[in-house]
């Protein structure tokens, strides 16, 4: 087994299973594009990242809920699960079935930041499509360059014009449904972009940095 299979297998076993809905599923997004906070709210997740694939140059905070980047790579062989290329990291936790919930604080990120979610496969090695987040059948993202921000999956990208910069992202899954949707929580709650796929594996919340420090909040 090479070494991608090795780090899908490795990861999988951290994966959250959450109680069936009595609702069917997508019928939230059908319901209302939009929906009230609260009610993506009962699906609540804090996943927390994991240093074992973040890139050397990161940096975790001790409740592994704050990744930053640093001066100085950390020495010594790389573990097979990290990416030595991009300054990326998965979370521990991943989602095999039902619905999850999580937010993603960008207010310290700078110019440039990834936010988005990855199956366990993707390419660790190196910095190509088949590594950099939402570049390839294996993870989807939203990402800001600068002023602009975009929707990207597989290497196609949708423009996204938000009203204004946005300091907190919600990101709803609804796996059975075949929904990652992405939200604007800054002041309120308004619908940015939805990915809409037939899952293959468990999805894990996944950050890219260009600069600063990402969090993930944590929810009631």
């Amino acid at each position: 087994m090479g070494a991608e299979g090795t780090s899908a297998e490795v990861l999988s076993i951290n994966c959250q299973l959450s109680d069936p809905s009595s609702t069917k599923p997508g019928t939230l997004l059908k319901t209302s594009p939009s929906p009230e906070r609260s009610l993506l709210l009962k699906y609540a997740r804090t996943p927390t990242l994991d240093p074992d694939t973040m890139h050397a140059r990161l940096r975790l905070s001790a409740d592994r809920l704050t990744v930053r980047c640093g001066l100085l790579g950390s020495l010594g062989p790389v573990p097979v699960l990290r990416f030595d290329a991009l300054w990326q990291v998965l979370a521990r936790d991943c989602f095999a079935t039902g619905r999850h919930y999580w937010e993603v604080d960008v207010q310290e990120a700078g110019a440039g930041w990834w936010v988005g979610a990855a199956y366990a496969s993707l390419r660790r090695r190196g910095a190509s499509a088949a590594a950099r987040l939402g570049c390839n059948r294996q993870s989807w993202c939203l990402k800001r360059y600068d002023l602009e921000y975009w929707a990207f999956h597989d290497g196609q990208r949708s423009r996204l014009r938000p009203r204004d910069d946005l300091d907190r992202l919600g990101v709803f899954l609804d796996y059975e449904a075949g929904v990652l949707a992405f939200y604007d929580v800054t002041g309120g709650m308004s619908h940015l972009h939805t990915f809409r796929a037939t899952f293959q594996e468990p999805l894990y919340p996944a950050l890219r940095l260009w600069e600063g420090a990402i969090s993930i909040p944590r929810l009631p």
